[in-house]
């Protein structure tokens, strides 16, 4: 445990550094993986994915840091263009794919993350049902075995 949070506070260090050069769009990319191990069979191959996906269209040449942690995966990316127009185009990538649902792709204006709200768009469904994830993880609607299998099933399944 104490591993997880001294990885989010790297990870947290990492993100200011970039925010504080003055990119005007920043996304941090990591994979929510339920359960103990972060590195399960199939993760690497779908943050390898998300990373070229989000390079092409939102960083060609752009500055980007990716590292392996006790969390698993994660990269920043810095890129020029428009926060707004990069939100859209994460959501697009997070819901490209039923695996890129493992994918969590968040971007900040000058800091301040950029909600799917702030597009207008609803919150993320839950793996396993139609209600919001977050309203599922504060309630613990599900098991974490039922979880934790759904991500082992759609890292399986996942074709590149």
């Amino acid at each position: 445990m104490n591993s997880y949070l001294e990885a989010r506070d790297q990870r947290q260090q990492a993100l200011s550094r970039f925010i504080g050069e003055g990119h005007p769009t920043v996304l941090s990319l990591s994979l929510n993986i339920a359960g103990a191990d972060k590195l399960p069979p199939g993760s690497a191959g779908l943050f390898a994915w998300a990373l070229r996906e989000i390079r092409a269209v939102c960083a060609p040449g752009g500055a980007f840091e990716v590292s392996q942690d006790a969390l698993g995966h994660f990269a920043i990316i810095a890129s020029g263009r428009d926060p707004l127009q990069v939100k859209r185009l994460a959501v697009a990538l997070e819901e490209a794919k039923p695996a890129a649902r493992l994918v969590d792709l968040d971007v900040y204006r000058s800091g301040e993350q950029i909600g799917r709200s702030e597009l207008g768009l609803p919150a993320r469904t839950c793996l396993l049902c139609d209600q919001a994830a977050v309203d599922c993880m504060r309630s613990k609607r599900h098991s974490p075995l039922e979880v934790i299998a759904k991500t082992h099933e759609l890292l399986a399944n996942f074709k590149a």
